[in-house]
């Protein structure tokens, strides 16, 4: 996967790019938090890139696969999984089937978050980046 942006930064062979949205994003907002149409990365320069250059990202797609499935999917699982727990283990608390349920669904949604959030505290002081810069446009 590949995409264009500029560089806001260098330190030693880390480049931090501001990648703008791009064609094949229409429809999604994900990028929103970073401002409109854009978002920053940290990318392995291997070119001579220099700081205000526009330049071509590649994006390991394997790892955008691996990461969308455990954002997205995983509170999924997560909340039908806390459904069926609820249901089979809080309503014999004296909790209605439905409220168990939801109860059961509400909580582990929250421990799925929590999860994730150790996760990606865990990939970003790891230092391993998963993109590259390939070349300068």
């Amino acid at each position: 996967m590949t995409e264009s942006g500029v560089i806001n930064k260098i330190i030693d062979d880390k480049a931090w790019v501001t990648v703008i949205k791009g064609e094949h994003c229409q429809g999604c907002t994900a990028c929103s938090a970073f401002g409109e149409g854009s978002a920053e990365l940290i990318a392995r320069n291997e070119t001579t890139a220099k700081v205000g250059d526009r330049v071509e990202v590649e994006i390991d797609p394997q790892k955008v696969v691996k990461h969308s499935a455990i954002v997205f999917l995983l509170p999924v699982f997560g909340l039908v999984l806390g459904y069926f727990l609820g249901v089979n283990y809080l309503t014999k608390l004296a909790l209605p089937t439905e409220g168990a349920g939801i109860l059961g669904s509400l909580g582990m949604m929250v421990l799925t978050f929590i999860g994730i959030v150790f996760y990606d505290r865990k990939i970003g002081k790891s230092g391993e980046v998963h993109a590259r810069v390939v070349r300068v446009l």
